[in-house]
């Protein structure tokens, strides 16, 4: 389930059509967090994947009149993936709306953009998800187009 909160610093998001469960790979990312004991995941046709714990995962997405904090709750901490994941099929069972745009796409909850990914990358077949790595100390001013960090 997706739920507004405080911001927290993330690394490079992916948007994953395929993913089971929101999966993260680093520990520093969950606010709340409980450890795992013998839970393992298939990815990639790599079959036995060591969930080491699961939690939340707190964010700030940018969009276009501003930032929204975003909470997901339920996401796997699995150190050895090589992205952190955000499957769009869990959004979408949480209810959550997709509209595909030239460059990307916009999710939203009941009338209320949450997010976008666009389509970026060499190849063009990875949606990147659109997030700010606030850090305490930080403030950001947005107002379309323009924007100032300081």
């Amino acid at each position: 389930m997706i739920a507004t909160s405080d911001s927290f610093p993330t690394t490079g998001i992916l948007l994953d059509c395929g993913a089971i469960a929101h999966m993260f790979t680093n520990k520093q990312h969950f606010s709340m967090y409980v450890n795992s004991i013998n839970e393992f995941v298939t990815v990639g046709g790599h079959n036995r994947i060591p969930v080491a714990g699961q939690g939340s995962v707190r964010f700030s997405t940018i969009l276009p009149n501003g930032h929204l904090n975003i909470t997901l709750h339920e996401v796997l901490h699995i150190p050895y993936l090589g992205a952190n994941l955000i499957s769009l099929g869990t959004l979408h069972y949480q209810g959550v709306s997709v509209k595909s745009l030239d460059d990307g796409l916009v999710l939203s909850q009941d009338g209320k953009e949450l997010f976008r990914a666009s389509l970026t990358g060499p190849t063009r077949t990875l949606y990147y998800v659109q997030y700010a790595p606030l850090r305490s100390g930080t403030a950001y001013l947005t107002s379309s187009p323009l924007s100032m960090h300081l």
